[in-house]
């Protein structure tokens, strides 16, 4: 019985770590105007330090959470921006708690004078 034990505990173990690599947590919530959501994979520009130089309308905030990984929240906050119909997310708080990566950061569109 102990060996069959063992066994399930080094298969248990690898998946464990598997789970904690795929977990994103994200809370958003928006603090302007609504706007339509833009399709999946758009292109979102990430300035992590300071306002973008350009003129935007604040659409929303929040804060994303992974596990060790920082491209994984970046992947997610690109994907949230869609989402909430942002071209841009800047302005980055980032933080660690154990082994969560946690990103805070403003989700924007470019003002209609700026848009490309």
């Amino acid at each position: 019985m102990t060996g069959g034990r063992c066994r399930l505990a080094r298969l248990a173990v690898p998946a464990l770590l598997l789970l904690a690599n795929a977990c994103v947590d994200i809370e958003l919530r928006r603090i302007g105007p609504e706007r339509p959501s833009r399709p999946p994979g758009c292109a979102v520009e990430l300035i992590p330090g300071g306002k973008p130089s350009f003129e935007v309308v604040d659409v929303a905030s929040g804060t994303v959470s992974c596990a060790r990984k920082r491209d994984r929240c970046l992947d997610e906050m690109r994907k949230q921006a869609c989402i909430v119909g942002a071209d841009v997310v800047y302005g980055f708080s980032e933080s660690t708690e154990s082994m969560y990566l946690h990103i805070t950061a403003t989700y924007a569109a470019r003002a209609v004078s700026d848009a490309r």
